[in-house]
């Protein structure tokens, strides 16, 4: 398995590409900007599906540029997704260009297994930065969006944020896995679980 990192947009969203031997891949939270990346993973890759983390507009606005693609959406995030207030759209004075009725949504939960070709994923429930974020874990490789960053974590000032709750998701992850769980964030470096427990000063 291999993943890729493509940073994108004015706000740097990471966005990844987690490709199989057979040119099959999945795409993590495309964000804006996305039609340069969009055109390398369609001429490199044959994309399954896409997972969004969470439904901000620097990790949804990407899904444009993939027709009929299944969206995996945890449960919790549908409301924010298909507002432009929550989902952040109207700050940069655009409209939300799409609404989860209008895409093959599939909704998860806490827990689930996604599997999809040879790619299985584990859905983990992390509110905070909003009240739907999520992870997806693959193997030791965990897929953190807005919830956890090298040293820091996404801010809860905006709709459905709660800093408790972010708190407590940060201490989740640490209690649920090890040192060697390589964490992909929606912004800035790669981290690791062990790097975070020992130096993040969000985590207790």
């Amino acid at each position: 398995m291999k993943i890729e990192m493509l940073t994108t947009g004015f706000y740097f969203t990471n966005s990844y590409v987690i490709s199989n031997d057979k040119k099959e891949c999945i795409i993590v939270d495309p964000g804006l900007n996305y039609k340069e990346a969009a055109d390398y993973i369609k001429k490199n890759y044959a994309p399954l599906a896409i997972l969004i983390t969470h439904g901000h507009m620097d990790h949804i606005d990407g899904i444009a540029y993939f027709s009929n693609l299944p969206i995996y959406l945890y449960k919790d995030e549908v409301e924010l997704f298909n507002d432009d207030d929550k989902n952040l759209y109207s700050m940069i004075g655009r409209t939300t260009p799409y609404r989860t009725s209008d895409l093959d949504t599939r909704i998860v939960y806490n827990g689930d297994i996604i599997e999809i070709s040879d790619f299985k994923f584990k859905v983990i429930h992390t509110p905070g930065h909003t009240s739907g974020s999520c992870c997806y874990l693959i193997n030791k490789d965990l897929f953190t969006g807005d919830t956890l960053f090298n040293m820091s974590c996404g801010r809860c000032d905006f709709p459905t944020g709660n800093m408790t709750l972010m708190e407590e998701s940060l201490n989740k992850l640490m209690n649920m896995f090890s040192d060697d769980i390589k964490c992909y964030p929606g912004h800035n470096d790669l981290t690791d679980i062990g790097f975070e427990r020992n130096n993040n000063p969000f985590v207790r």
